[in-house]
């Protein structure tokens, strides 16, 4: 299990263990310096000249160390400093020191950057998790330069210009080949941009102990974790055992979501899936989602407002519900579904539903997973995509709590809230940026709820599978070639 830590989380609970154990905090700045060297040595020589960027804080300490420990193993060190050694303090002063006395060569950056020539790579320490304005000047000149070198590049906690508690770029930012973090991941390492900045991310212990951490975070949700989600498959079971899916999607020349939405269910382990559809969509369902039954509660081209009592029956004796993908948006398709929004059956609601909940309101009923996208987010809280990208946390936990709902944001980080908790998906790859992927996501997730998973477990679990099969289906094809339908032809849920 993965759960990230806020910045300030982090220095409460550090200050709180160094003072409650009288730790030396130079040792806590060793280790993390023994941390980033360890990775260095994975990518140059050992006698390598390594660059390293150092800022005037805790961040540019433990670069220090880590120079100092590079040239004790035999490695060639440069360092560029944002202040004179003396003007350092603190645990971090004494390192810059230490490294002046084993005979590095430093220096104090007051104009143009110009990389070693024999530079194998870099090492960005300028600015940690507590960086709060954009970096300027000479610190700016140098991201610029770590950037533009084409070097391998190891940030020290966070790449430098990453806001630790959100992810957004202030300015601009290193982009690192890998970044080595201290006990645990934060959460710009997961949010985007930072994500994009941070490469292959290690969490290092650097030795405090785990009864000091009492901070929530958000938890990444891992394979395992999915996994313990997951109900025991009785050996007697029937397909009655395992929940009954009606999917209420579909229009004339968007049968296709509908096919995706029943068969992902399917393949996510529901026993039985039933389709609510308009007349034009009825061929196409019975040929492309043979597993799933199908019935026609409107002759039109969309669901229409006649369609509610039908759906109202259909609705007896289903465990779960999906409802939304390739609708429409017309206000008589409103009238038929609102009910089954508003009702309590275990749903998930995604797509045209979601947009037509955005124009007419009404709320929705207890046991409902929201799956928007971020345009469909921000015509859901009524304002721009740009802010709902620059704070998804907080958007998802504040539309989750006006709906009393569990809140799925999807992205190439899709953030999850219900109540108090806060889930992170990170699975998932470019491939799957093609139509119709969030169709088969509906699906999944309500394939899970129909077998009695909460909704919480449901939308983790479901984001993650589905991440894990657009992965499978890209490695097998391609990027380029992934289709909606190759994601959910790799499901594998188990």
């Amino acid at each position: 299990m993965i759960r990230t830590i806020s910045p300030q989380d982090m220095r409460e609970m550090e200050s709180a263990f160094l003072i409650g154990t009288g730790y030396p905090s130079m040792l806590l700045m060793e280790h993390a310096a023994q941390a980033v060297v360890r990775e260095l040595a994975k990518l140059v020589p050992a006698d390598a000249r390594v660059l390293f960027v150092c800022g005037g804080g805790n961040n540019g300490g433990d670069g220090c160390a880590a120079a100092r420990l590079w040239m004790q193993q035999g490695g060639r060190a440069t360092v560029w400093l944002l202040k004179n050694p003396s003007q350092m303090k603190n645990d971090a002063g004494m390192n810059a020191r230490l490294l002046n006395a084993c005979g590095a060569t430093l220096n104090v950056l007051y104009e143009e950057c110009v990389l070693p020539r024999d530079c194998a790579a870099i090492v960005d320490a300028l600015y940690g998790t507590g960086l709060s304005r954009a970096p300027e000047g000479v610190a700016l000149d140098a991201v610029r330069c770590i950037n533009a070198s084409g070097l391998p590049v190891v940030s020290v906690d966070i790449p430098s210009g990453v806001d630790g508690a959100t992810g957004q770029v202030l300015g601009e930012a290193v982009r690192a080949s890998v970044t080595v973090t201290f006990h645990r991941a934060k959460h710009g390492h997961m949010l985007l941009p930072g994500r994009a900045c941070t490469g292959r991310l290690v969490i290092e212990d650097i030795g405090i102990l785990p009864d000091w951490d009492g901070a929530q975070g958000y938890e990444v949700t891992q394979e395992a974790d999915a996994r313990a989600m997951l109900p025991v498959r009785p050996f007697d079971a029937n397909k009655g055992t395992f929940g009954h899916v009606l999917v209420v999607a579909g229009s004339e020349g968007m049968a296709g979501a509908a096919c995706l939405c029943a068969n992902a269910a399917l393949r996510s382990g529901a026993g039985l899936v039933s389709c609510a559809c308009a007349r034009p969509v009825l061929p196409v369902l019975q040929s492309t989602a043979p597993c799933a039954t199908a019935r026609v509660v409107s002759e039109g081209r969309v669901i229409g407002e006649d369609a509610a009592p039908l759906l109202e029956q259909l609705l007896h004796g289903k465990r779960a519900l999906a409802i939304g993908p390739g609708l429409g948006q017309s206000g008589s398709t409103f009238a038929a579904i609102a009910p089954l929004m508003q009702g309590d059956t275990p749903k998930v609601i995604d797509a045209d539903a979601l947009n037509l909940l955005a124009l007419n309101g009404g709320g929705v009923g207890r046991n409902t997973v929201l799956t928007p996208h971020p345009g469909e987010m921000a015509r859901l809280c009524g304002v721009t995509v740009g802010e709902i990208l620059e704070a998804p946390v907080e958007y998802a936990q504040q539309l989750a709590s006006d709906l009393g709902a569990c809140v799925l944001l999807k992205g190439a980080t899709t953030v999850i809230a219900m109540g108090e908790d806060v889930a992170l998906d990170v699975s998932g790859c470019d491939g799957m940026a093609t139509g119709g992927s969030g169709d088969v996501l509906t699906g999944v997730i309500a394939g899970l709820l129909a077998q009695g998973l909460p909704p919480m477990d449901a939308a983790r679990a479901g984001a993650l599978y589905h991440g894990l099969a657009g992965e499978a289906a890209q490695a097998a094809l391609g990027a380029r070639a992934v289709t909606a339908a190759d994601v959910m032809a790799h499901l594998r849920i188990e």
